[in-house]
């Protein structure tokens, strides 16, 4: 016999799990009730799991939550970002131009740069791209959901390279093709977990560039004996702009560890699900302890929007737990500490915030703001690095100070 997809029975399973798990259900910037009535509407009248699946999935998507996914994906569903992502991009004053480049990327090599103009988008008007991803799921998108589409589109779909029609500061319009993002982010599997070197103009300054391995317990050694070489650096720059995929709490805790003198708080949780079953609410903070070799010298962290999940927690976690100074721009907001399910009547996979995650005064990971706000903090307009340069400046500048005293 052959099995009825029981579209219905499938939307009420995901609806009750999002309901009841996703932390971030609750949202002051989007309408959740009307937009979840609307891809019920849709959902419900699905002829099949795949087509249940890409409604799902746009619909995740309207939440601008780059945790909050639902697979399995298809070649034709946008690049997951900021993973799989080498633009970001805004609407300013309703004209589409490029907000931050990740360095190296393919659109860092073809010459994207911050403020370029944004005109067309495989062909087509960026406004008109900026809303494809959503597919019919979102009727009127809000101004944060146009400049979510809009660096969903220009990042591309995970198969298919990009062809942009951008104009520099210039003027001069030129067409760039780019290979695909999932193209690009296999080509950095094989990095090692993390770089060190040594900046500034006498080459004392540590550089510590973490290689998107938040993930790999290789990275606990590696920088242990990172530090261990630079225990005579004056000064240490902790980079933190490329970990766009996230990682764990162990590698989180021993890189902190290295700059903190005493156990600290350095992250606040929060499980809503709990009380919304129980009405009984849980919140506790997760603490951080020394590690040897500690560096007791001027730390700067530099951020960015490639700094994603557990990049974003030791970004908060230092400024917490550490006498360093952040620079950088608004990170990648992914929300929350990531909670997997399989939904048995749909066989789609969620993935969301489950726990909701803050810095220990308080403020929400997404809302943390660097001592030196900038942006960009990855790329410059003419194709320089902003945070570090900055980070460097910040660090002789009080070396000097203090040898004038």
């Amino acid at each position: 016999t052959v099995e009825v997809f029981d579209a219905a029975s499938a939307w009420e399973e995901f609806e009750t799990v999002l309901r009841g798990k996703y932390a971030y259900f609750e949202r002051d910037d989007i309408d959740v009730e009307t937009q979840l009535d609307r891809s019920r509407a849709l959902a419900i009248n699905a002829e099949d799991k795949a087509e249940f699946r890409r409604i799902i999935h746009q619909t995740a998507l309207t939440f601008m939550d780059p945790h909050f996914i639902a697979g399995p994906f298809e070649d034709d569903d946008y690049a997951i970002i900021m993973t799989a992502a080498d633009l970001s991009a805004r609407f300013v004053d309703d004209v589409a131009r490029v907000e931050d480049v990740r360095r190296g990327s393919p659109a860092f090599e073809a010459g994207l740069r911050p403020g370029d103009r944004i005109i067309s988008i495989d062909g087509m008007e960026a406004r008109v791209a900026a809303m494809l991803p959503f597919g019919n799921v979102l009727r009127e998108a809000t101004v944060a959901q146009r400049e979510y589409g809009l660096t969903l589109a220009v990042n591309g779909q995970g198969a298919s390279g990009r062809t942009l029609e951008v104009a520099s500061a210039d003027g001069i319009i030129r067409t760039v093709e780019l290979v695909s993002t999932r193209e690009y982010a296999r080509m950095l599997e094989d990095r090692p977990p993390l770089e060190l070197t040594f900046v500034g103009s006498d080459g004392d300054i540590a550089l510590i560039t973490v290689l998107n391995s938040l993930g790999n317990s290789d990275t606990i050694t590696a920088f242990d004996e990172a530090v261990e070489r630079a225990a005579d650096a004056r000064a240490f720059i902790l980079d933190l702009r490329d970990t766009p995929s996230g990682g764990n709490t162990e590698v989180a805790r021993s890189i902190i560890g290295h700059f903190t003198p005493e156990i600290r708080p350095y992250q606040m949780h929060v499980i809503p699900a709990l009380e919304r079953e129980f009405s009984v609410p849980r919140r506790f903070v997760e603490y951080v302890y020394p590690r040897q070799p500690f560096f007791g010298g001027p730390v700067v962290v530099l951020h960015g929007k490639w700094t994603g999940s557990m990049g974003e927690g030791i970004v908060i976690g230092m400024d917490a737990a550490s006498e360093a100074v952040t620079i950088g721009s608004d990170m990648g907001d992914l929300l929350g500490g990531l909670w997997n399910w399989t939904l048995i009547k749909s066989d789609v996979r969620m993935a969301f915030g489950g726990e909701a995650l803050f810095h220990v005064d308080g403020t929400p990971r997404e809302d943390f703001t660097a001592d030196l706000p900038m942006m960009p903090a990855s790329t410059a307009a003419d194709g320089t690095d902003p945070a570090l340069s900055e980070a460097i400046r910040i660090i002789e500048g009080e070396a000097n100070a203090n040898q004038s005293r």
